[in-house]
Order: structure tokens, then C-alpha cells, then sequence
């Protein structure tokens, strides 16, 4: 499994627009681009792909731009990076057991099932983790460095 630029560029402008919700109604391109260092042409492409899936939606005109369909509670890593990058398999042969070539010996067998394993425990993790808890998470971290912000 390795998540893409376009994955890693999704979930940081979801997250955006997670903040966003709690306080305006839409985002603009150009603020999300400018706040997570994301190239606008490619998020622009992103965000249409995005919207297609029904994560986000837009409005034309002043005001206007991106905003989330799903409140932040409700919508997981998982969602975002299945529907970007794919399935979550560590391995191209591996699909939760589901194999198109038979395994031929024990030594194969035995590597399935670590990598049915391994996909099943990042599964349950970005299927766990919401974008409410990414921002609560990024708050406390910022509450940490807060706290040791010496300045001399």
C-alpha cells in the first residue's frame, strides 16, 4: 500500500475543509492551496474527483467554493484514500484473500496470511480514524508545542 501525492493532497484539503465547516459554509481553491502547500491545478482536479464521489460540493460566486457533504465525524481516511489511490492491499496479489493465482506452496501460504494480516490492521485503522479525531489530535499537538514555545 503507499498513498499517493493525489491521496496524501486529498486528505490534507478534506481536512481543511473540516476546520473550514465548523466556521464559514466554503473554502476557495486558492485558501486551501495557499494553507497546505498544495499545487492548484492539481487540487482543482482532486476536488472535481472529490465532489464526483459526493465528499464535497461547490458553490460559484462570492462566498463560494468547497465545502464538506459529510460533517468530519462521519467520514474516515479510509473513504478518502479508497476512492483515491484504491484498495489497501501492502501487496499487488493480495486482495483480503481473494487471489487470481493459486498459491503454490506453504512458504506462499504463510506469506498470505502475514499480508492479509497486515491489510486487515490498516484497514481497521483509517476506517477508525475520522477527520474529527485528526482535528483533535492536531489540537492537542498544538496545545503540546504551546507549552514548550520558549522564546529567548
Amino acid at each position: 500500500m503507499k498513498i499517493t501525492s493525489k491521496g496524501d493532497y486529498a486528505l490534507r484539503a478534506i481536512l481543511d475543509l473540516a476546520y473550514a465547516s465548523q466556521e464559514t459554509d466554503a473554502v476557495s481553491l486558492a485558501d486551501i492551496c495557499k494553507r497546505q502547500n498544495i499545487p492548484e491545478k492539481f487540487l482543482a482536479q482532486i476536488m472535481l474527483t472529490l465532489k464526483k464521489a459526493g465528499f464535497v460540493d461547490s458553490r460559484r460566486g462570492v462566498g463560494g467554493g468547497y465545502f464538506l457533504k459529510r460533517k468530519p465525524e462521519s467520514l474516515t481516511i479510509g473513504d478518502i484514500i479508497r476512492h483515491i489511490d484504491g484498495p489497501l492491499n501492502p501487496t499487488a496479489g493480495v486482495n483480503a484473500g481473494n487471489r487470481s493465482a493459486p498459491i503454490v506452496n506453504e512458504e506462499q501460504q504463510a506469506l498470505e496470511e502475514v499480508w492479509i494480516k497486515v491489510t486487515h490492521a490498516v484497514t481497521d485503522i483509517v476506517d477508525r480514524v475520522t477527520f474529527a479525531d485528526l482535528m483533535c489530535r492536531a489540537k492537542e499537538i498544538r496545545e503540546t508545542n504551546a507549552d514548550f514555545n520558549y522564546i529567548i
